[in-house]
């Protein structure tokens, strides 16, 4: 399979000239209320949703920290991004069997820190994101399960949860940085079990 395909010039000006679609238009909307947000500080660089996603008719919602470095580059949050946890985590979502209408990638602070290079985000940030992310729920009739990848998102979750109108399945998945697989070999396994929950608790909601 084909990772990383965000490096292609051409392929990044397509996926570009997709943001008026149908299903991912209301979701670039949101981001761009986003960048401008005064409560926020008007102060914003954040990324453009994927338009090879399921947009609003997501199923499954994929919550990373916060975007890579090379976010900056191809503006979006994507599995396609030139840069291995990308990678990582395209391969995982194949062996899944999640296909990409079915699933979105977002952040819990879903504003750019690491342009320059991979800076953790604090609670008092992830806690500042809060309204994002429950706003970009709300945007999200069709969803069935939130994938939790990574510790910072786990941890953000927490004040996510309680201003929830809707009950709402989460499942914990490891984060797929190539440094984090590299220290912990079961890692990959434990993330594909995740996601492979993902899959099943998504299909039985709609069942």
């Amino acid at each position: 399979m084909q990772t990383q395909t965000l490096a292609d010039p051409s392929v990044l000006a397509a996926r570009r000239a997709r943001l008026q679609e149908p299903h991912i238009a209301p979701l670039i909307a949101f981001a761009a209320r986003l960048r401008e947000s005064e409560a926020l500080g008007g102060r914003l660089d954040l990324p453009n949703f994927d338009p090879e996603s399921g947009g609003i008719h997501t199923e499954i919602l994929l919550l990373l920290e916060s975007p890579g470095p090379k976010v900056a580059h191809t503006g979006f949050a994507s599995p396609d991004n030139p840069d291995r946890t990308a990678e990582n985590l395209s391969c995982l979502l194949k062996l899944a069997g999640i296909g990409r209408r079915r699933c979105l990638l977002w952040n819990i602070l879903p504003w750019q820190l690491s342009a320059g290079g991979v800076v953790t985000p604090t609670a008092a940030q992830i806690r500042a994101a809060t309204p994002a992310t429950l706003e970009l729920l709300g945007l999200l009739p069709a969803l069935r399960v939130v994938v939790l990848v990574g510790g910072k998102a786990q941890g953000g979750w927490q004040f996510v949860s309680p201003e929830l109108g809707r009950p709402l399945p989460t499942v914990n998945c490891p984060h797929p940085s190539p440094r984090y697989f590299a220290t912990d070999p079961q890692a990959p396994v434990r993330a594909l079990s995740a996601l492979v929950e993902a899959r099943l608790l998504a299909k039985n909601a709609v069942s």
